[in-house]
């Protein structure tokens, strides 16, 4: 009964959800692409300097913010400001390298954008970690004319072994 009960509630979820895609021309799609790039650039500067104000700025915490931590624990806005001010506390940089991004589009205001890769954490003691793979999913949307992140969720391996030898 319970497998017929989540059956039916993922039915009525899918048949519920807004199309995505099918709505938005390829030249809406090309456009939006380009309006959410600064705000892409800016989170990878962000994450490059250890910096959470830029950080902090590209996220719009009144809007249901959520961030979905790689243990799989759920972040609101205290918690997430809490996390990554520790992290950041902690390293130098996180370098995101080249990977495969993806863009779904749920309408012209808000879109899911994802990230395949690998991220190196530099550590203020010197001391390297890449995470491979790396990803990870923003939903942005639009506000008052500005794109924000509105959710982020990251997911990775432990770390490949440390690539600086210290004694």
């Amino acid at each position: 009964m319970k497998i017929l009960t989540l059956l039916f509630v993922a039915t009525m979820l899918f048949s519920c959800a807004p199309e995505s895609d099918t709505k938005l021309s390829e030249q809406q799609k090309k456009k939006i692409q380009e309006e959410i790039q600064p705000v892409i650039m800016k989170l990878y500067d962000a994450a490059a300097h250890a910096d959470t104000t830029k950080l902090y700025d590209l996220i719009s915490f009144k809007d249901d913010f959520t961030y979905i931590e790689i243990t799989g624990d759920f972040y609101d806005e205290g918690t997430y400001k809490q996390m990554a001010g520790q992290w950041f506390n902690m390293i130098n940089s996180e370098l995101i390298e080249k990977g495969s991004e993806k863009h779904n589009y749920i309408n012209e205001n808000n879109v899911v954008w994802s990230y395949s890769g690998a991220l190196t954490a530099t550590y203020k003691n010197g001391r390297q970690e890449k995470y491979n793979p790396f990803g990870m999913t923003l939903i942005l949307k639009k506000i008052n004319n500005q794109w924000k992140v509105t959710f982020i969720q990251e997911s990775t391996q432990q770390p490949v072994e440390d690539t600086t030898k210290h004694s």
